[in-house]
């Protein structure tokens, strides 16, 4: 080897060999990026039909069929002569053009302060921790949970009240990832990279409430007193939070799959 090396080997010897090695290195990465990049693509297109075939079958379920008996009156059949009165029944079609948020954007969930104090007053188990004591809520341990449940519980009711926050569903055939609005297009991203950005979202708003007067005047002094604790609980250990929320998102994630928008046929990655 040490001899090809010193009298034979072009590469080794010479900077027109090793330019080639770098174009041949980079023309089979460039071929491996290529068919992974098919790969997507034809993953996307596949979730995009079958999103829109779960939209079709929510808006317009299969009705069951009865056959009732057929019963046979004996009895005298009465021909009335009056009028005939024509009947025409009218549907109508009510569209509604709801414009998404872009993901990408500041405000890709938007979490008000009557959305918080309707979070910590209806949910049990976050009215139970406003009932902890201050020492109790900044507990390393015991307070995980129940800011796992506050920040899932803040993004469940943001999708519930706004549709334009409705711009992330989970891929039915890939429990690891979802598909994400990001201006004019949809994009493929990880279950937990989605995860982390809805509750970076989340911990930043919360955030902001408690810095503004106003906003925070609207919550009950309890409420303010434990709300306060989500962002800077979150933020000591993000990763940990995100992994412990994965099922539950998941599972919203797929109920909203079934208000999922009709123009997905195009994506692009």
């Amino acid at each position: 080897m040490t001899r090809h090396v010193r009298q034979y080997c072009k590469i080794a010897n010479s900077e027109d060999g090793m330019g080639k090695l770098f174009d041949h290195a980079t023309q089979r990465q460039l071929a491996i990026q290529n068919e992974k990049l098919s790969e997507m693509k034809a993953q996307m297109a596949e979730l995009a039909a079958l999103l829109k075939s779960q939209r079709a079958i929510a808006a317009h379920p299969p009705q069951p069929r009865s056959e009732a008996p057929i019963q046979i009156n004996p009895g005298p059949v009465t021909v009335n002569n009056g009028p005939v009165t024509n009947v025409q029944t009218v549907t109508q079609t009510i569209m509604q053009n709801i414009t998404l948020r872009p993901w990408s954007g500041e405000d890709r969930i938007v979490i008000p302060a009557a959305l918080v104090k309707e979070a910590f007053t209806k949910n049990a188990r976050l009215a139970e921790y406003c009932r902890f004591s201050d020492e109790e809520k900044v507990d390393a341990e015991r307070a995980v949970p129940y800011v796992v449940e506050a920040l899932t519980d803040l993004v469940k009711r943001a999708h519930a009240t706004d549709p334009a926050t409705r711009n992330v569903y989970l891929n039915p055939k890939r429990a690891d990832q979802v598909l994400v609005f990001d201006e004019a297009t949809w994009k493929v991203l990880p279950l937990v990279e989605a995860i982390r950005s809805l509750f970076d979202s989340v911990a930043g708003g919360l955030h902001k409430i408690m810095l503004t007067d106003k906003e925070r005047a609207q919550l009950p002094f309890e409420v303010q007193a434990t709300a306060s604790w989500i962002p800077i609980l979150y933020d000591d250990q993000p990763d940990e939070y995100v992994k412990r929320a994965k099922a539950p998102l998941a599972a919203h994630l797929t109920n909203c799959a079934r208000t999922a928008p009709s123009d997905m046929n195009e994506l692009k990655h």
